[in-house]
């Protein structure tokens, strides 16, 4: 299979036909400035000031947006890359063009995946891996974010952290904001907001959440399109992928074909929909509707109805004017898909641009690192290469030295002889080659023995590898 993302980035003509535009062309033309809905404007500044922010902004400007579904303690630490890098591009598109463009953070509060929300890891003081999951008492299987409550373990969570992980200036700081957003959240999306809120308290940064009323009720306008035109986006998502597929790509979304991409819910939990035999059905409740229902449901409930991933993205665009949107490599491969989505629902797609990425050392990491001769990216490589590379960068063993010396005298004479034979005898001169290649392995085995013997020299440089 092709490398998607990786093609994507370095603008392979044949990948970028799949999206709006490659991400290097996002500073060459004035994102779009579009005015936002005055009810949205309202409802996300009230957000703000619940969040403990009060970012500004006039609700004119284009948007740089990117999301992530809540989780513990923020969940992985790329949700921060993500909140970082559109920071960064709105500021430079504000240059650019000279009017302001607003970074926007989506909270994904709707979003009801609890098995990968409930986990965080930890680096301890011993740089080890402290893994926490949450596994609240009430039952959460189907609720969306927004409904999942924050309950008193929690806070023994916390507590777990603070005694287990590196101290700092700020480690009695942190713990206690961590307990009193706790205190103060109604719900995992809203601790997850209240944290993000407080970490770029000093920046641009707009938080959204889409289960906020306001915004329910404009999205009604997208949901209603997919209700009267069922698996049609469906039909074109698969379509996509089969194109995907066709130039050896992996395609990230591919539906059951009466599969809608919406969501119902009922007694608070999130529901598939699909369509079958001219009806809208919930296999999980065993409930059915006509048409006209279902519309009549979105009319007088909208609150209940919410976006699948695919059709989430539609969302943000019917309700922000967004010039990018800041992705991983997940959804840089499904927004490959998308294209006719917006075409279908007649909105413009924005550039999809890759998040930051970053690798985070100690001082005490860059130590052992420069200690044992390696870089970052050496511990990419598999445990016994950067154990043998490691050791080879430090050995004292006098055999080693020895070897390495014999190594180089052998090598030269085959060399040497190989390139005589050329003149004479091209068989002979192919066989010294390979008399090289097989005395270089054998070289290689003796080097690694003599690496190895060493026991107290091994067993510490594994430790701190």
């Amino acid at each position: 299979m092709r490398d998607l993302v990786g093609e994507y980035v370095r603008g392979e003509n044949d990948v970028t036909a799949f999206y709006a535009r490659p991400p290097g062309t996002l500073f060459d033309c004035e994102p779009r400035i579009g005015t936002w809905d005055g009810r949205l404007v309202d409802a996300i500044r009230s957000y703000q000031k619940t969040l403990g922010t009060t970012t500004d902004f006039e609700g004119n400007e284009a948007v740089i947006i990117t999301g992530q579904q809540p989780a513990i303690f923020t969940g992985p630490l790329y949700t921060i890359y993500k909140a970082v890098t559109t920071i960064r591009l709105a500021e430079i598109l504000s240059e650019k063009c000279g009017d302001r463009c607003v970074p926007v953070f989506w909270v994904g509060s709707e979003d009801h995946d609890f098995e990968e929300a409930r986990s965080a890891n930890f680096l301890t003081k011993n740089h080890g891996a402290l893994r926490l999951s949450y596994d609240p008492a009430a039952k959460v299987e189907g609720l969306p974010m927004h409904r999942v409550p924050v309950e008193a373990s929690l806070h023994e969570f916390v507590d777990r952290a603070a005694a287990e992980v590196p101290r700092s200036e700020y480690h009695d700081e942190i713990a206690a904001f961590l307990h009193e957003t706790l205190d103060a959240s109604s719900s995992l999306a809203d601790w997850t907001a209240r944290l993000m809120a407080r970490l770029f308290r000093d920046t641009p940064l707009l938080f959204f959440s889409p289960h906020i009323p306001e915004a329910r009720a404009l999205g009604a306008t997208i949901l209603e399109k997919e209700i009267r035109e069922p698996l049609r986006s469906t039909e074109l998502l698969n379509e996509a992928g089969k194109r995907l597929e066709g130039l050896d790509f992996q395609p990230q979304v591919m539906k059951g074909r009466t599969e809608c991409n919406l969501f119902l819910e009922v007694e608070g939990r999130r529901r598939k929909v699909t369509y079958e035999r001219g009806r809208f059905v919930l296999p999980e409740e065993d409930a059915n509707f006509s048409q006209e229902e279902m519309l009549a449901l979105l009319d007088t409930s909208p609150e209940r109805f919410s976006p699948n991933v695919a059709l989430r993205c539609i969302m943000q665009q019917h309700l922000f004017p967004v010039a990018a949107y800041v992705a991983g490599p997940g959804e840089i491969a499904y927004w490959a898909q998308l294209k006719p989505l917006f075409e279908h629902f007649e909105m413009p797609m924005p550039v999809v641009y890759p998040r930051a990425e970053c690798t985070l050392t100690t001082i005490k990491l860059n130590k052992i690192l420069s200690k044992l001769g390696l870089e970052v990216g050496d511990l990419l490589m598999e445990p016994d290469s950067v154990l043998e590379k490691a050791m080879r960068n430090t050995t004292k063993n006098p055999g080693y030295a020895l070897a390495e010396t014999g190594r180089q005298e052998v090598q030269a004479s085959l060399e040497a002889l190989a390139h005589g034979l050329e003149r004479h005898d091209k068989t002979a001169a192919s066989m010294a080659r390979g008399l090289v290649k097989e005395i270089a392995s054998k070289f290689d085995r003796l080097e690694r023995t003599l690496l190895r013997s060493d026991d107290a020299k091994l067993g510490t440089t594994k430790k701190q590898l």
